[in-house]
């Protein structure tokens, strides 16, 4: 557990640091979906694909981000992929 823990630091300090540099150079890239999406990623991770159960507060987050004109399709889709990119990187690094 551990490791899981580890993993799950290392990959939230990654994908703020990836989203900022993007942020900065190309798209705003949303900080709000990089980090629920993770967090649903985390828990699928750690305790099993039943915890895809959660995987509608995604959604419900992309949708405040566009409601208040935020973001864009594209920088929500991108944020989340990139999310889920760096976690199971980061957990296979880690060998969780």
């Amino acid at each position: 557990m551990a490791a899981a823990f580890l993993a799950t630091i290392v990959a939230v300090l990654v994908g703020g640091v990836v989203t900022m540099i993007i942020t900065k150079y190309w798209t705003k890239m949303s900080l709000h979906l990089v980090g629920i999406t993770g967090a649903v990623t985390v828990l699928v991770l750690v305790f099993g694909p039943f915890l895809l159960v959660v995987s509608p507060l995604i959604v419900l987050v992309g949708w405040a981000r566009w409601r208040v004109h935020a973001h864009t399709l594209l920088q929500m889709v991108l944020a989340g992929v990139l999310a889920v990119g760096i976690t199971v990187g980061i957990f296979k690094l880690f060998g969780v």
